[in-house]
């Protein structure tokens, strides 16, 4: 099957920081340029392969995650917490503000765009089977986040703009701690070297028409999807505020307090007045896996299952790519924090699921997926009494060894991080590679091709290439999808905030790299 080459990954070449446009008092401003690409490095630390060339596709899923789309607008965002600088207490906030963040959803689309023209791969010639977000689709949790990353991800019409006849964020030049895009000389702007983009915000509120994905594609479950601000569980008190029309730029005098525990005071300080909205209303983790049935597209609920619809849980195992199973886990603590566990009915569950494919007549490879990767999966916080996910809380390494006993599982894909990292497990079984994706929302707002390949050596390699979207790497304009997803580009590669670090983009190893490990279907056989 021909493979389409106008459409490049990072193999063929690669975006950089180039020079530097502007000095501000702060930090620099660079330009983006293209570099040369990066070739596939075999990583063996699992086993190597004889063969010289790969073999046979079993599998092609494209990863896409942290989008983060966000209501700009929405009285449930804290934004102002910037205001304080680095205070140890603001710390576990931060970032709840980005330069870049409304133009998120034009970056998506860009990226949905590339992905679907790149559907061939350029190394087996097999067709992509589907794509697959690992959570944090949406920024608060909100109805109107969720219709918009619906939107996004299926095709069709969205918007960001949740407020009145008039802008109503934190970009109007009223606060000196955000970026105001229609001035050049404002405090901000002078301190970090950002040039005026005049028109950008209102650009970026505009309804526009999302492509969607050509392939089916699979959703999952993520701290900012279920929890506010992805820290604190939802109760009356802030869904009211969610709501309203009360949105805070300050805070009362003296230490934060526990935002995860008591977020309450954190909205009681200064306020400005905004236009009300019943669409920025919560929704909650039933509602979530519903909105995926009524949105239509394929495959039906996006992974989720009616037994999903019936309980209100969000983890599931999808079958539709013949040989492999893929297991989606939720991995978010209903109870808040950003860090994630699960619980046991969920770890009992999972057992059953790899039991199915492991020998016998139905002998599967196994990719799990979830939110959080198994570094991050710290979270002892207590789930309320009487929540269905009540009871002991299970961290990463516990759910790595219950992996270890099921040799079949060959990766374990995340996001979470907002960087690339790519590492092994080993055990006494064989092993399995660790491989989590950076963000869209932040820099260097890519996916990940993974393709699965069956060698005639007895291995299998599995094959990872990061894909930028195909947007200009210079912004040209503002006026089209394209426009504002360059802008996304440059702003993410200079913004001072970003949860993943000026090198989000990792390390060679990270990237574009071949991972070959033994078959375990073999020893099953």
């Amino acid at each position: 099957m021909p493979c389409d080459r106008s459409i490049l990954t990072t193999t063929d070449r690669t975006i950089r920081r180039g020079r530097v446009e502007r000095t501000g008092n702060a930090q620099e401003y660079y330009s983006l340029r293209y570099a040369s690409g990066e070739a596939h490095i075999v990583r063996t630390d699992l086993g190597g392969r004889r063969t010289g060339s790969l073999g046979r596709s079993l599998g092609y899923i494209a990863h896409v995650t942290d989008v983060q789309l966000l209501d700009v607008q929405s009285p449930a965002r804290l934004e102002a917490v910037h205001e304080l600088g680095d205070r140890p207490d603001v710390g576990p906030l931060l970032p709840m503000w980005r330069p870049q963040e409304l133009l998120a959803a034009h970056a998506t689309d860009a990226l949905v765009r590339t992905l679907n023209a790149a559907r061939i791969s350029p190394l087996t010639g097999a067709s992509l089977d589907l794509a697959l977000t690992t959570g944090d689709n949406v920024d608060n949790m909100q109805w109107n986040e969720v219709q918009a990353y619906l939107g996004l991800l299926s095709g069709g019409p969205v918007s960001m703009d949740s407020g009145g006849t008039a802008y109503e964020g934190v970009q109007d030049g009223a606060v000196t701690w955000a970026w105001d895009p229609e001035r050049a000389d404002s405090a901000w702007a002078l301190d970090h070297g950002f040039p005026p983009v005049p028109g950008l915000v209102e650009a970026g509120l505009r309804r526009f028409t999302a492509a969607g994905f050509d392939v089916p594609w699979l959703t999952c479950y993520g701290n900012h999807d279920g929890l506010v601000q992805g820290r604190t569980r939802i109760t009356a008190e802030l869904a009211k505020i969610m709501i309203g029309e009360r949105k805070v730029y300050g805070f009362p005098a003296g230490e934060l307090g526990d935002f995860v525990r008591d977020p309450l005071p954190l909205f009681s300080g200064p306020a400005r007045a905004v236009d009300a909205s019943e669409d920025r209303r919560p929704v909650e983790r039933p509602e979530f896996v519903r909105a995926h049935f009524d949105e239509g597209g394929l495959p039906d609920g996006h992974g989720f299952t009616k037994k999903n619809l019936d309980t209100g849980t969000a983890y599931y195992a999808y079958d539709g790519i013949s040989g492999v199973r893929i297991i989606v886990l939720d991995t978010t603590n209903p109870g808040g924090h950003y860090e994630g566990s699960i619980d046991e009915t969920q770890l009992a569950w999972l057992q059953r699921r790899l039991s199915e494919v492991h020998g016998g007549s139905d002998d599967r490879l196994v990719v799990i997926a979830s939110h959080h990767p198994r570094s991050s999966m710290t979270n002892t916080l207590p789930v309320p009494p009487g929540h269905a996910d009540a009871g002991r809380r299970v961290l990463g390494d516990e759910l790595a060894a219950t992996l270890e006993r099921f040799p079949n599982v060959v990766a374990w894909v995340s996001g979470h991080t907002h960087r690339h990292h790519v590492r092994p497990w080993r055990h006494a079984k064989g092993g399995f590679w660790e491989i989590t994706t950076g963000s869209v929302m932040e820099w260097p707002s890519q996916a990940r091709l993974l393709e699965i390949v069956e060698n005639d050596d007895e291995t299998l390699s599995l094959v990872s290439t990061i894909v930028d979207h195909s947007a200009p790497v210079t912004p040209e304009g503002i006026d089209t999808p394209d426009g504002l997803a360059a802008w996304h580009r440059e702003l993410a590669a200079n913004s001072p905030y970003s949860v993943g670090g000026v090198d989000a983009g990792g390390e060679p190893t990270d990237r574009n790299v071949e991972l070959v490990l033994a078959d375990p279907r073999v020893r099953g056989r």
